[in-house]
């Protein structure tokens, strides 16, 4: 009996790999691949506008403060013109240039513009920076003069009135369209304004295999703080400085072993009948070098009207001690000898 020829065990995979690769080709042109932009991605977009904001707000100061120096009307003449050369110059020292391709606020989120497979992303660019910064500038220029010399109240059949109706409509369908595109732009992740979807700019992460990471820390220290003013700006009208300051030399007295406060030995003499309120005013209010107080007689200027006794038994007007005691509440303390006030009866 002859012998069969034995396949090669080898070479039986090749027939079924031929089949399965022509149905796996055919299902891969019917299969189409959308590939989701990551959530952060926007939020890292949104973020680096803001941090140009800010970086045009930290240098408007320094530099507003330099022009004041040569002529103090030009900062608030030229505001605009300002704001507008700051923006112009980051812009062109970091997205402007060709090996950067990202403002400075872009490049922290780890971003740059790519312009979707085009060789002039340079050209490109400049284009978005005259049009974005330029032309704002341009269009708040003519808007602003506009205004000024009255096109919107010019005859109806006039040409300003006219082109101010044609300027006006033009700025309500930016606005719309601006809002349309900034939904797209929540939907898709691309193109966050309608230049760089004009221009077909887009921001891509600069490093993608660097992991983005939202550090809450700057936030964090801003809440502790803006928290902690607005305490203080609460507290600080319900404190009496004058109180506080006599409490705190009372306990740093009573710490030292001194007396609570200290009599002066001029006040501690006067005569039973003067108030010693009356007296410490009128002394702080007379000048030594004047008449009056060389010729004053506080036995009869200061003589205590409605008397009152404190508990260690010296008298005073009742206004004068009414009011201290009002003032300085627990820490009242007689003017004779120091010690604490807490109520008064009067004289009979």
């Amino acid at each position: 009996m002859s012998e069969l020829p034995q396949a090669d065990p080898q070479q039986r995979w090749k027939p079924a790999w031929a089949a399965s690769e022509v149905r796996i080709r055919e299902n891969a042109g019917h299969t189409a691949v959308r590939t989701a932009v990551p959530r952060n991605s926007r939020v890292s977009k949104l973020d680096a506008d803001l941090l140009d904001d800010e970086l045009t707000d930290m240098l408007r100061e320094p530099v507003s403060k330099a022009m004041s120096l040569l002529r103090p009307q030009l900062v608030d003449k030229h505001r605009l013109e300002i704001d507008t050369a700051i923006k112009a110059v980051l812009f062109w020292l970091s997205a402007g240039s060709a090996s950067r391709r990202a403002t400075y606020g872009q490049s922290l989120q780890n971003l740059k513009y790519d312009s979707s497979g085009h060789r002039d992303v340079l050209r490109r660019l400049r284009m978005f920076g005259a049009l974005s910064i330029g032309g704002a500038y341009g269009w708040s220029k003519l808007t602003s003069y506009m205004a000024a010399n009255g096109w919107a109240d010019a005859p109806q059949n006039s040409i300003k009135r006219k082109i101010w109706r044609v300027l006006d409509r033009l700025e309500r369908m930016t606005r719309v369209a601006t809002l349309l595109n900034f939904l797209a732009f929540v939907a898709t992740g691309q193109y966050k304004t309608l230049i760089e979807r004009v221009l077909g700019l887009r921001l891509v992460f600069a490093r993608p295999q660097v992991s983005h990471s939202v550090s809450f820390e700057f936030l964090n220290r801003q809440l502790v703080w803006h928290a902690f003013t607005e305490f203080v700006m609460f507290a600080l009208p319900l404190v009496n400085p004058a109180r506080a300051r006599r409490w705190a030399v009372r306990n740093a007295r009573a710490v030292l072993g001194l007396p609570a406060v200290t009599v002066d030995p001029a006040v501690a003499a006067l005569p039973e009948h003067v108030c010693a309120i009356c007296h410490s005013v009128e002394a702080a209010s007379t000048s030594p070098d004047s008449a009056a107080g060389m010729f004053a007689d506080p036995s009869e200027s200061c003589v205590a009207v409605n008397p009152y006794v404190a508990k260690c038994g010296h008298r005073y007007c009742y206004v004068c001690i009414k009011t201290r005691m009002m003032a300085e509440a627990d820490e009242c303390t007689c003017l004779r000898c120091g010690q604490r006030i807490d109520h008064i009866w009067q004289q009979i």
